[in-house]
C-alpha cells in the first residue's frame, strides 16, 4: 500500500473519530466524554514519523480535518482551531518521545504499556495549554478548567488506543512475515465464545440497568478473563469494546453513573473504562511477556543441550584426555580417552577421586597427592606439560603429559592430559637409531683411514695390499647399505609407483647369488629353498627392496652353526585373491613382546643386537612397501625356532591400488638390472 494511500486512510479514521468524540457529549461544557480521534492521531504520526516529509504532511493535514469536524458539530472557528493545534502539538510530542523511550516501537510488555502511559500524560498536558488559550480567546472566566477534561480524555485515547494499533500492526508484520501463530482449538473457541458472552451478559446487566446501583465492579472479572486468556491485542480489543458498552449506556442515562453530577460522571466513566482497559491489557502483556519469556527458555534450554551435546561429542571424541572434578574432588565430567587411561574404576561422575595407579615421575620419583596436578589446580595453581609415569596394577605403564587449571568461582578444576608414551619409545628408539648410525657411519670411515694409511706404505707386501683393498671394499658396502636404507625409508611410500608383472622366483635367486658371492660377507652356511610359482604385480624396484630386506634379515638373524635354513614361497590368499609371499628361517625369532613393533621405525629387538648390526628401518620399509601396493605385512614366530614374515601383495593387474599404473616388463623401471644380481645393492633406489 502507498503512502499516499495510508495517508488518506488516517485522515478518514480522524475525521469518523472525530466525529464519535462529538456525539459523545455529556457535559454542560460541550467537550466529549471520549476523544477516540487522539488514538487515532498518535499512530498517524508515529507512523508518518519515519520520515520527515510524511509527517509534514500528517500533522498538516490534521488541522483542516479536526477544525472542519469540530466547526460542523457546533464548536466555534477559534476553539475549534484549538482543539486542532492541541491534537497536532500532542501528536508529535507523543511520536518523537514515542521512538526515543521505545525504539523498537512496539508494546509487549507491562513496561513499554507504562511507558507509552507516561508519554501520553506528557503529550497531552501539552495539547491541554491550547485549548486553555482558546477557551480563554472565548471569553471564559475560568480556561484552566478545561484542562482536566482534555488531559484525561485524550491521554486515555492516546493509550487505549495507540497501545492496540501499535500490537495490531506488530501482529500484522509478524504474520506477513510468517511469523508462528498458536492453534486455536475447538476448546479454546468455545472459551472465547463464552467470554464474548459473559461480557456482554455483565456490562447489559451492570450498565444497561435503570437503577444506580454501584456495581460497576462485577465487569472486573470478565476484563480479568480477557487478560488471562486472550493475546494482549485480543484483550486490549476488548476492553474498548466493552467501553464502548459503558459509554453508551452513560449517554442514554443508564448505570451506576447516571445520578452523578454531568462533570463527575464524566471523570468516573472515563476512569473505570482506563482501569479496566489498563487491567485487561497490563495482564496479556504479563501474559506474553510470561510465554515469550518461558519460549525463549526452552530455546536457550535447547540450544545449551546442544552446545553440550556438542561440547561432549567434540571432547568425547578428542585424542586427549579430559576430566573436570569439583572442590571437593568429586568427578564432574571425563571423556573416553580420560577414562580409558586412568581406568575406568577410578571414579564415576559424582564420586570422589581415587587412584587405582602409582604416579612417578620420568625419572622414578614418587608424586605425592600435594604435587598431584589435580589438587595443584584445585589450590589455584596452574600446571603445563608435566611428565608423569602411570603404572596400573596390571603392569601397563603409561607416560601422560598433563595440563591442569582451576576454573572460574573457584568451582573445580579441568585436566587435560596426552598419552606421550608413543613419543617416548620412538624418542627412545630414535636414540638408540642415532647411535647406530653415527656407529655404523664412523666404523667404515675408520677402517678407511686405518686401510688407507696402510696402502700408503710402499713396502707393503701384496698379499696384505689385497687384504686391505678387500676390507675396503667390505667397509664400502656397508656404508653404502645405511645409506641406502635411509633412502628407501624415505622413498618407499612416496615415489611414484608403476608395476609390472614380476616372477618372485627370479628376483630371490638374485638375491641369494649376490648375498652368497659377495666377497668379505662372512655369512654362515645357509640352505635355501625357494618355491615361489606365483607372480606378483608390482613396482619393481621397490619388490627388490623388499625381497633383499626379508631375505637379509633371514640370513642375519639366522642360525650361525651352519645349519641356517631360509625357504621363500609364494601362494594364493583365499579369501582375497592376492598372492602371499612367504620368508621363513631356524633362527633367533623374535620375543613375543616385539612382534608388533618390530615394523616400527627405529625400532630393534633387543635379542638381535648382538647378533647383527642394524639401523631398524628395515621392516619399516618393508612395511611401507607393502602398504603403498595396498596389501600388509605381518610375522609371526614357528614352532621350530626362527620367525615367519607373510606379506600381501596384488595377484593380479585388477588388484592394483588406484594410481599405479600397469607397464610392460621391459618398460619397468630397473628392469634392465633384472639379469644383473648385484644392481640389487645398488643406492640408486
Amino acid at each position: 500500500m502507498s503512502p499516499a494511500t495510508l495517508h488518506v486512510l488516517f485522515a478518514l479514521m480522524l475525521a469518523m473519530a472525530a466525529v464519535v468524540g462529538r456525539n459523545s457529549t455529556l457535559e454542560s461544557s460541550g467537550l466529549a466524554l471520549v476523544w477516540p480521534a487522539a488514538g487515532i492521531n498518535f499512530l498517524w504520526g508515529l507512523w508518518a514519523s519515519r520520515s520527515r516529509r510524511d509527517l509534514t504532511v500528517a500533522l498538516t493535514v490534521t488541522v483542516p480535518v479536526l477544525a472542519a469536524v469540530n466547526v460542523l458539530t457546533g464548536l466555534n472557528v477559534a476553539l475549534a482551531l484549538a482543539v486542532a493545534l492541541g491534537s497536532v502539538a500532542q501528536t508529535a510530542v507523543a511520536a518523537y518521545f514515542f521512538r526515543r523511550l521505545v525504539p523498537a516501537l512496539r508494546v509487549q510488555s507491562v513496561g513499554e504499556y507504562l511507558r507509552l502511559g507516561v508519554i501520553a500524560l506528557g503529550a497531552c498536558s501539552v495539547g491541554a495549554l491550547f485549548i486553555v488559550v482558546g477557551v480563554a480567546m472565548e471569553g471564559s472566566a475560568e480556561p484552566f478548567s478545561a484542562f482536566i477534561p482534555w488531559l484525561v480524555r485524550h491521554a486515555v485515547s492516546l493509550t487505549a488506543i495507540g497501545s492496540l494499533g501499535i500490537v495490531a500492526a506488530s501482529s500484522i508484520r509478524s504474520r506477513a512475515t510468517g511469523g508462528p501463530r498458536p492453534p486455536l482449538t475447538v476448546a479454546r473457541r468455545a472459551e472465547y465464545a463464552l467470554l464474548v458472552l459473559a461480557s456482554v451478559i455483565l456490562y447489559v446487566a451492570t450498565f444497561g440497568t435503570s437503577a444506580a446501583l454501584p456495581i460497576a465492579y462485577t465487569t472486573i472479572p470478565a476484563h480479568m478473563w480477557a487478560g488471562l486468556r486472550l493475546r494482549s491485542g485480543w484483550a486490549m480489543l476488548h476492553g474498548l469494546v466493552c467501553g464502548a458498552f459503558l459509554v453508551f449506556f452513560t449517554l442514554a442515562g443508564r448505570g451506576p453513573f447516571q445520578d452523578l453530577d454531568a462533570d463527575v460522571a464524566a471523570y468516573v466513566a472515563q476512569s473505570f473504562m482506563f482501569i479496566a482497559f489498563s487491567l485487561s491489557a497490563v495482564l496479556a502483556l504479563s501474559m506474553d511477556e510470561r510465554r515469550r519469556l518461558i519460549d525463549r527458555l526452552y530455546s536457550a534450554n535447547e540450544e545449551a543441550r546442544a552446545a553440550a551435546d556438542l561440547r561432549d561429542l567434540v571432547i568425547g571424541r578428542m585424542n586427549d584426555g579430559v576430566l573436570v572434578a569439583g572442590p571437593d574432588k568429586r568427578l564432574i565430567f571425563q571423556n573416553a580417552a580420560s577414562e580409558r587411561w586412568l581406568g575406568p574404576g577410578t571414579a564415576r561422575p559424582g564420586e570422589v577421586w581415587r587412584r587405582d595407579y602409582e604416579a612417578t615421575t620420568p625419572s622414578g620419583g614418587q608424586i605425592d597427592e600435594a604435587d598431584n596436578p589435580l589438587t595443584l589446580a584445585l589450590e589455584g595453581t596452574v600446571t603445563e606439560r608435566m611428565d608423569i609415569d602411570l603404572t596400573h596394577c596390571s603392569g601397563e605403564v603409561l607416560h601422560l603429559s598433563v595440563d591442569a587449571m582451576p576454573l572460574p568461582g573457584e568451582r573445580g578444576a579441568v585436566v587435560v592430559m596426552r598419552n606421550v608414551t608413543e613419543e617416548r619409545a620412538y624418542q627412545r628408539d630414535l636414540g638408540r637409531f642415532a647411535s647406530v648410525v653415527a656407529h655404523d657411519l664412523l666404523t667404515p670411515l675408520t677402517v678407511f683411514d686405518g686401510w688407507l694409511e696402510m696402502l700408503e706404505d710402499p713396502d707393503l707386501p701384496p698379499a696384505e695390499r689385497q687384504a686391505s683393498i678387500e676390507r675396503l671394499q667390505q667397509a664400502s658396502v656397508r656404508m653404502r647399505n645405511l645409506i641406502r636404507n635411509l633412502l628407501a625409508y624415505s622413498l618407499a611410500k612416496e615415489e611414484k609407483l608403476t608395476a609390472s608383472r614380476v616372477e618372485v622366483a627370479d628376483v630371490v635367486e638374485g638375491i641369494i647369488d649376490l648375498r652368497t658371492a659377495l666377497p668379505g660377507t662372512q655369512l654362515p652356511a645357509v640352505r635355501f629353498d625357494v618355491d615361489a610359482t606365483r607372480p606378483v604385480y608390482a613396482d619393481e624396484r621397490l619388490f627388490l627392496q623388499l625381497m633383499e630386506n626379508l631375505v637379509g634379515n633371514a640370513m642375519k638373524y639366522g642360525r650361525t652353526d651352519g645349519t641356517g635354513q631360509v625357504s621363500v614361497t609364494t601362494s594364493a590368499d583365499a579369501a582375497t585373491g592376492r598372492t602371499l609371499v612367504r620368508v621363513r628361517d631356524n633362527g633367533i625369532g623374535i620375543p613375543e613382546g616385539d612382534l608388533e613393533r618390530v615394523f616400527e621405525e627405529f625400532h630393534r629387538s633387543e635379542n638381535g643386537l648382538g647378533q647383527a648390526t642394524g639401523t631398524g628401518l628395515g621392516l619399516a620399509i618393508c612395511r611401507r612397501i607393502a602398504e603403498s601396493h595396498g596389501g600388509w605385512i605381518r610375522v609371526r614366530n614357528v614352532e621350530e625356532g626362527g620367525a615367519e614374515f607373510t606379506v600381501s601383495l596384488p595377484g593380479s593387474p585388477d588388484q592394483l591400488p588406484e594410481g599405479i599404473p600397469l607397464v610392460d616388463a621391459d618398460d619397468a623401471p630397473g628392469s634392465r638390472r633384472r639379469s644383473l644380481p648385484g644392481a640389487v645393492a645398488s643406492p640408486s633406489l
